[in-house]
C-alpha cells in the first residue's frame, strides 16, 4: 500500500473512532435521566468463536456493591457508585459524572452457558466472560405409535 493510502486508511480509522465515542456521548439513555433515578454505565459486547465477552465501564464503583445476573440471553448488573464529598465546596462549575445507584441489561448476541460465566474488576472495567453454549447437530428421535 503507498504512503497516501496508508495515511488516508489511519484518517479514516480515527474519524470512525472519534465519531463511535460522539454516538455514545450522545445516546438517548445518556440524554435522558431514568425516572427511577439511576443511571446506565457503558457497556461493550464482543463476540468470538466460542465465549462472549461484555465489558462495563464502571469507574469508582466498590467491587463489593456490584451485583451481576447471567441468563442465557441477557447480562444484568446493578450497583451504587458514591463520590467522596468535600465540606469545602461553594460552587459547582461542572458536573457530568454520575452517581447513585445504577443498572443495566445487556443482551447477548448468542446464548450463552451461564455455568461457565467468570468475571473480573479491574481499573473501574468489570468484564464477564461468557462460554457460548455448544449447538447440537441433528439427532434421530423415535417415533412411538399413537393410542
Amino acid at each position: 500500500m503507498d504512503p497516501l493510502s496508508k495515511k488516508l486508511f489511519k484518517e479514516l480509522e480515527e474519524m470512525q473512532q472519534q465519531t463511535g465515542r460522539m454516538l455514545r456521548n450522545m445516546a438517548l439513555t445518556g440524554m435522558m435521566p431514568m425516572r427511577s433515578g439511576s443511571w446506565q454505565p457503558p457497556a461493550d459486547v464482543y463476540e468470538a468463536e466460542t465465549e462472549v465477552y461484555v465489558y462495563f465501564d464502571l469507574a469508582g464503583v466498590d467491587r463489593d456493591s456490584l451485583d451481576v445476573v447471567v441468563d442465557e440471553h441477557q447480562v444484568r448488573i446493578n450497583g451504587r457508585r458514591q463520590l467522596p464529598t468535600r465540606e469545602s465546596i461553594a460552587c459547582i462549575h461542572q458536573l457530568e459524572i454520575e452517581v447513585g445507584a445504577f443498572g443495566r441489561t445487556v443482551s447477548l448476541p448468542a446464548v450463552v452457558d451461564v455455568g461457565g460465566a467468570v468475571s473480573e474488576y479491574r481499573n473501574g472495567i468489570l468484564v464477564i466472560t461468557l462460554p457460548k453454549k455448544k449447538r447440537r447437530g441433528k439427532i434421530h428421535i423415535r417415533i412411538s405409535p399413537g393410542e
